[in-house]
């Protein structure tokens, strides 16, 4: 149990070191006793500047060391003190629509540190292979009286200008995936999207999808990022598809 007691608050920024591979440690990559190295890159090994890296002791609570990586993507943390092992972490903040964005950078070797010992510790912003993803999400409700069997549905999504990582991104085309919170494509860069829904080929009706207020008309296309709404934490994409622009059970769009 980590001893209430103590509290240790310990801030270090990056010092800079050589430069690194991302593989396993090597002659380049070796520990260094009483500190936790390493670095941060893409999915393509360009290296990434400003991420942060926790180093968090797994025995006295809140007590941690915390640091950033350089121009290189490189850091360097002091886990000296206080003795025992340390979990290391890493973040990339991602600035979208006002909003500050934390992503989990994916580890190499998520072992803890031994302080004493000291360790090597890489990390890639990458998607994350977990149920929701580190990225963005797009929830795709189906309106009243359509009952579609999802596994045929698939989700285009265009990039519009630039995304939140300061790139032009690629076309998504992807299948949803049931969740305890809908159906879901996981790990979408935030930025803008023309997003078309199909059934078995055949384009469908989509609009977003709101918790209260009147809702948008239903289109063959959305266009539009991301946004919180239904008790969400982090920005999503909500939206609702439909076979028919007008379905007899909406009262909205009856008559005009």
């Amino acid at each position: 149990m980590k001893n209430t007691h103590l509290w240790i608050g310990l801030a270090l920024f990056a010092l800079p070191l050589n430069a690194q591979s991302t593989k396993t440690p090597t002659a380049q990559q070796k520990a260094s006793k009483g500190f936790v190295t390493g670095k941060v890159v893409d999915a393509s090994g360009k290296p990434i500047a400003g991420a942060q890296i926790i180093a968090d002791n797994t025995l006295y609570y809140n007590t941690n060391a915390i640091g950033y990586t350089n121009a290189k993507g490189e850091y360097r943390l002091d886990v000296r003190q206080p003795l025992g092992t340390w979990n290391i972490t890493a973040k990339l903040l991602l600035k979208y629509e006002g909003e500050r964005i934390e992503i989990d950078l994916i580890p190499q070797n998520d072992q803890v540190v031994a302080g004493n010992v000291g360790g090597v510790r890489n990390f890639v912003f990458k998607p994350a292979d977990t149920t929701y993803g580190n990225l963005g999400m797009v929830n795709v409700r189906m309106a009243l009286g359509f009952y579609p069997e999802v596994e045929r549905l698939k989700v285009t999504l265009k990039p519009v200008g630039t995304l939140a990582n300061g790139t032009k991104g690629k076309t998504i085309e992807a299948k949803l995936v049931s969740t305890g919170d809908g159906y879901i494509v996981k790990n979408v860069m935030y930025g803008t999207y023309d997003v078309t829904v199909a059934l078995d080929g055949k384009t469908l009706f989509v609009r977003k999808a709101v918790s209260g207020g009147p809702s948008p008309a239903y289109q063959k296309a959305f266009r539009g990022g991301f946004w919180k709404d239904f008790y969400s934490l982090r920005p999503v994409m909500f939206l609702e598809v439909s076979d028919d622009d007008c379905p007899d059970i909406l009262q909205e769009c009856q008559g005009k």
